[in-house]
């Protein structure tokens, strides 16, 4: 099967879903993370951009709302969040300023141009409330110390995985930082968390 045929079979939430959990080989490293990072201190309304089938928002609690530009994804994710989903554009967010204490984007920027993870990251910020927090968690390039994972990214349907070095300066000037360059536990992938304050 060439990439194309994989692109249009990941496009189904079930293979998408299925994908996900065998390559990250059963750790849901990434949630663990949030959950132990970010979600413990949230008492407020929580948005996460491109939910994709919404598995993560039970970690984010009982206000989280999720939003994707899928719409069979929030399809499928409606058994997980019923009347929690709307679908919506990363890079236009249909929120008021300052909505939301928490706003997560979990693998968005590597499906991105550079223009438009601009965009997204500054709409995450816009719509966090002062005090709170915009988290961005996305997968970069980790180099041929992890040739596995190198060889995974070249598959993925996201055609803009950048180096840590290349998300960094597209982020740090819209506020973010570098919370942390790679999440525990997320072998063969290399994934790394910005934080910026709303």
């Amino acid at each position: 099967m060439d990439k194309r045929g994989i692109y249009r079979l990941l496009a189904h939430p079930r293979a998408y879903g299925l994908k996900t959990r065998l390559l990250s080989l059963g750790r849901p490293s990434v949630r663990d993370y949030l959950r132990a990072h970010h979600a413990p201190r949230v008492d407020g309304p929580v948005l996460d951009v491109a939910c994709g089938t919404a598995t993560r928002l039970a970690d984010l609690g009982p206000r989280a709302v999720g939003v994707d530009i899928s719409p069979p994804y929030l399809a499928f994710g409606q058994r997980h969040a019923p009347g929690r989903l709307a679908q919506m554009d990363a890079a236009r967010l249909a929120f008021p300023d300052g909505t939301f204490v928490l706003v997560t984007a979990v693998g968005l920027c590597h499906h991105l141009p550079d223009d438009a993870v601009r965009a997204a990251a500054a709409e995450l910020r816009r719509v966090t409330r002062r005090g709170g927090e915009a988290v961005i968690v996305d997968g970069v390039l980790p180099g041929w110390r992890r040739p596995l994972g190198q060889a995974l990214f070249a598959c993925d349907r996201g055609g803009h995985t950048r180096t840590l070095g290349a998300l960094a300066a597209l982020l740090g000037p819209l506020g973010y930082a570098c919370a942390c360059p790679c999440v525990p536990g997320g072998f063969p992938f290399h994934r790394a968390v910005f934080t910026a304050p709303g």
